[in-house]
């Protein structure tokens, strides 16, 4: 079977990259490995589909290369984006720079890039399982279990190994490996961890506000602030996702991993010990229950107690002790929740091999490669999606003007 360009992979990259490659006119063939397109992006935003954050800063991002990160988003921003879905009849709905369809459907956002690709007359060929990409002569063959596609260019957008039960399952990169090209180390992002201290299966279930900051070998590192979710394994909530990729990476390289949990974050350690003095006084000869009673949940509250009292047999601690431990709260990580329960992955395809002008490889002419397949994740917020329209919009525009321009009579 031939195409103009051959898109491996149905995700957000991916389906981007048909759209705009197909409105250069060339003919496109997308080969996903799932029934069907387009399953991850379902479940993005918990079903609603945060598509862009308004608020696009590079601080957002990690990777070993920023400044292609940057060039490529400031290629394609947040604002090109909001026209590209309005084009397609998506009303943006926007809280605090996040942005939703108005509908508040993933489903919406996945229905409106269908209906282009139908429009556009896009081929998509889904349970097709891509083992090998053989650059030749004259383009590229894609060879699947049953089939073989033989096309001008390849754009590459099977996403990284998170969540493979929707359809990431790491095959990109082996794909990449066979063409010789260089990948950062691939680590779990955006998930909980996992830590040593065994009263946290006491807490499991507990969500409070507070913030977290990670540490390795004892330099601080990240911090976070938001609702914090305590679990049976560990920590997780979106503030301790923020920091999970480079937790990963600390622990993937032997060192020490440690994060420290802050239940008082909008108060000074000297504040909080002259609150809790005070509180102490006037609950004078009344029992520890009646102390806590208010302060955090009830569980919280009475771990924190029985810690900073330092296994004395005391029934009140120290309130320098206990203003500590609630500014403190130890969390010694041992592992991250791994990829299953990863929404996306850190690491990938060495920026340094493609073009950040095109998201073309460098050493192979016509094959580019997008979204999460690349050295670069976001944090929460509708980072990793506009990273993902971004490399798509800008692969699959450079693709597909470049096969309309060969295609083009002189």
């Amino acid at each position: 079977m031939k195409s103009d360009i051959i898109v491996i992979g149905g995700g957000a990259s991916g389906l981007a990259a048909a759209v705009t490659a197909a409105r250069k006119g060339a003919g496109v063939t997308i080969l996903e490995r799932m029934p069907r397109i387009g399953k991850k992006l379902l479940a993005t935003g918990n079903g609603r589909c945060n598509y862009t954050n308004r608020f696009m800063d590079i601080g957002c991002y990690h990777s070993r290369n920023l400044a292609f990160v940057s060039h490529v988003l400031e290629t394609f921003t947040w604002k090109d984006t909001e026209d590209f879905f309005s084009g397609l009849g998506i009303l943006p709905k926007a809280k605090e720079g996040y942005v939703y369809p108005n509908s508040m459907q993933a489903a919406s956002v996945l229905d409106a890039l269908r209906f282009e690709l139908e429009r556009l007359g896009v081929n998509i060929v889904t349970d097709c399982h891509v083992t090998e990409i053989r650059p030749k002569r004259k383009g590229f063959q894609v060879l699947c279990k049953e089939k073989s596609f033989h096309c001008r260019r390849v754009i590459l957008a099977c996403g990284g190994k998170a969540s493979e039960k929707l359809g990431s399952d790491g095959s990109g990169y082996e794909l990449c490996r066979k063409l010789g090209l260089s990948i950062v180390p691939v680590v779990p992002a955006l998930t909980g961890l996992k830590v040593k201290e065994k009263y946290y299966k006491a807490l499991s279930g507990i969500r409070t506000e507070g913030s977290v900051t990670l540490y390795i070998d004892g330099k601080k590192t990240d911090c976070h602030t938001g609702e914090l979710q305590l679990a049976d394994y560990g920590i997780s909530g979106i503030p301790v996702f923020q920091l999970s990729g480079q937790a990963a990476y600390g622990l993937l390289n032997h060192r020490k991993v440690t994060c420290e949990l802050d239940f008082f974050p909008e108060w000074d350690i000297e504040k909080l010990t002259t609150f809790l003095n005070r509180r102490f006084k006037h609950f004078r000869g009344q029992s520890p229950e009646v102390f806590e009673t208010g302060l955090l949940n009830r569980k919280l509250i009475h771990e924190c107690m029985k810690l900073a009292c330092r296994n004395e047999k005391r029934t009140f601690p120290d309130m320098s002790a206990l203003a500590h431990i609630l500014k403190h709260f130890p969390a010694t990580v041992t592992e991250s929740r791994g990829f299953d329960f990863a929404q996306v992955c850190a690491g990938g395809v060495d920026l340094s091999e493609i073009d950040p002008s095109t998201c073309e490889s460098v050493k192979y002419p016509g094959l580019y490669i997008t979204g999460e397949l690349l050295d670069a994740d976001g944090i929460c917020g509708g980072y990793n999606l506009q990273w993902a329209w971004a490399t798509g919009s800008v692969a699959g525009n450079h693709a597909g003007k470049e096969c309309y321009d060969t295609n083009r009579p002189n």
